[in-house]
């Protein structure tokens, strides 16, 4: 499992984006199948809430993928803000498109009551593409835990599953199923304690991906995505620690800054 304290390490989608537009073919490659694989689910889901069209949603995925390969994004830049704000703007402009496209335009002013259906209809697009985000967050959260499920044997993503598909079970009931599940024997004791760390787990695995989606994934940034995107809820209690530790880290930087450096009479003595 990633450390959740090193998220400035991850590669983040912006070099993604950077990678699938390269000079190195390979790397390209390599890129553009990656930033497809990760996010093409989320894409083609909100074009379809957009279009309410099956047809006109896969020719507008069509469209994004084809001016992706081309390399029509290049010039994104990371400084203007995050990820999820990129390709908010893309798809907009590719929704717009269909529409310009499929409908002809009136040559007189439109009155009032017309513009506020538009901004009406924006207004509702954006809360769809946050649910969409929201949703693809969330998913990535769940392969991840599943995916160290599958490497280290232990059933985090079965566990909170269980919890998940039955909020009322107490622990006795839901130690039982896990026992069926696994092959193995827990006791309600021991179910609370993989339970804890599975909630740990899938915490650390969201702040994850939602800091992946980031220019600079500070921990503000991070805590302020989470919260636009309701999500805060799911790992308040893992950004309270990340924010100690690095609280935690500062003084002790600040501490070691300002110690004094040993002489070498104090070296002799100690020797």
């Amino acid at each position: 499992m990633t450390d959740p304290n090193r998220l400035s390490q991850i590669e983040t989608l912006w070099s993604v984006v950077y990678g699938a537009h390269g000079a190195d073919p390979d790397k390209q490659s390599a890129a553009q199948h990656e930033l497809i694989s990760r996010y093409g689910s989320a894409i083609e889901r909100y074009l379809l809430g957009a279009l309410k069209d099956q047809t006109a949603a896969d020719d507008a995925y069509q469209d994004f993928v084809l001016k992706f390969l081309k390399g029509d994004f290049h010039k994104a830049n990371p400084e203007k803000g995050r990820f999820r704000n990129f390709l908010k703007v893309v798809l907009s402009r590719l929704v717009a498109d269909h529409y310009r496209r499929g409908i002809r335009r009136p040559t007189r002013p439109l009155d009032s009551a017309v513009q506020v259906v538009d901004d009406r209809d924006e207004q509702q697009r954006e809360q769809e593409f946050l649910k969409v985000w929201r949703d693809e967050m969330l998913t990535r959260a769940w392969h991840d835990l599943g995916e160290e499920e599958q490497r280290t044997g232990k059933p985090w993503m079965r566990v909170l599953w269980l919890r998940v598909e039955n909020p009322q079970w107490r622990s006795e009931e839901l130690a039982a199923a896990l026992s069926e599940q696994t092959g193995q024997e827990y006791s309600s004791a021991r179910l609370r304690v993989v339970l804890h760390r599975s909630r740990e787990r899938f915490s650390n695995y969201l702040i994850q991906a939602v800091a992946n989606t980031l220019p600079v994934a500070t921990n503000e940034a991070i805590e302020e995505e989470l919260a636009e995107l309701e999500l805060l809820q799911y790992c308040s209690a893992a950004v309270e620690q990340r924010k100690r530790g690095a609280s935690e880290s500062s003084q002790a930087d600040s501490q070691d800054l300002a110690a004094p450096p040993q002489t070498d009479s104090h070296q002799r003595k100690d020797d």
